[in-house]
């Protein structure tokens, strides 16, 4: 039998539906690779669309025989070149009266969220990001779909060496999938092999064969299979990217449709580097300073 006491149905007008002061924030994959390429030809670009990079050839070498006047040698030097014809962007249009009724910053926090966007397209979008490039390296270890082993690693290392790659600013950007094969060997998780392990912190925690580590879901775009990627073993100057204008905000008001538009842009290029290779009067670049690792 009912004592009529004031319930949650009684009640139901005087109980409010509270919004929570802050916003949840999608997911952001990690963005960096644009940091690990390289970025020296920005300054260059300040205005123009292509900078050309010329190469500089070692000259070659002879030998004096008596009595015989020597030869003087020449090259013809090649270039290599970067493009900037890429302008990305993101637009919006937000009404005042929604700007004014929200209890959040409507047209501040998808101005944020730009940026994350449009970095994450320079880098890992399949046809105009960096990430479409390691497919197309000449130097290819491992298999799609497959763990990469210590094999594979070694033999991406053995490439760099064989072409006189710079033991300084190698990096290892790879896929969750691949970084995850790798915490299954102990010769990178093991304590033994290092001042410190990977089994505390669920990372490799030190260079992978002198390589710095990157892990960003970003690397698994390319193919745009399940289960399948492409991670670089490369050295910096291996591609090359230049910013030419940066995440810039540009806002106009639109009298018909009372709000504020704005549009977010980025403006850039990039390339896979050909580098002359150490021999003599060689006018053949090549890009022996990138390795490909297919894996899953």
């Amino acid at each position: 039998m009912g004592i009529n006491t004031v319930t949650v149905s009684t009640a139901a007008n005087w109980i409010p539906t509270k919004w929570a002061k802050e916003l949840e924030d999608a997911g952001e994959a990690w963005i960096g690779l644009s940091d690990l390429v390289d970025r020296r030809f920005e300054d260059d670009l300040t205005v123009g669309d292509v900078v050309n990079i010329p190469d500089r050839a070692n000259p070659a070498v002879r030998f004096k025989t008596a009595d015989t006047p020597g030869t003087y040698s020449n090259v013809t030097e090649t270039q290599d070149t970067l493009t900037v014809n890429l302008q990305g962007y993101v637009g919006f249009l937000v009404e005042d009266i929604a700007e004014i009724q929200s209890q959040y910053a409507v047209r501040a926090e998808y101005t944020q969220a730009a940026t994350y966007s449009l970095m994450s397209v320079v880098e890992g979008d399949l046809t105009s990001g960096l990430a479409s490039q390691p497919s197309d390296f000449s130097q290819l270890v491992g298999a799609l779909g497959s763990d990469p082993t210590t094999d594979n690693i070694i033999r991406a290392v053995q490439y760099l060496d064989d072409g006189d790659v710079p033991e300084t600013d190698r990096f290892f950007y790879m896929s969750p999938a691949t970084h995850a094969s790798l915490l299954k060997q102990d010769v990178f998780v093991s304590g033994d092999y290092g001042p410190t392990g990977a089994v505390a912190t669920g990372r490799i925690t030190k260079p992978v064969y002198g390589a710095t580590t990157h892990v960003s879901s970003l690397a698994s775009n390319n193919p745009s299979t399940s289960g399948q990627s492409y991670s670089w073993f490369c050295h910096k100057k291996g591609n090359v990217l230049a910013i030419q204008r940066g995440v810039t905000p540009h806002t106009q008001w639109e009298n018909l449709e009372i709000g504020w538009g704005v549009v977010c842009d980025i403006i850039y290029g990039f390339d896979e580097h050909l580098i002359l290779p150490r021999t003599l009067a060689s006018t053949t670049p090549d890009d022996r300073f990138n390795v490909g690792l297919r894996g899953p």
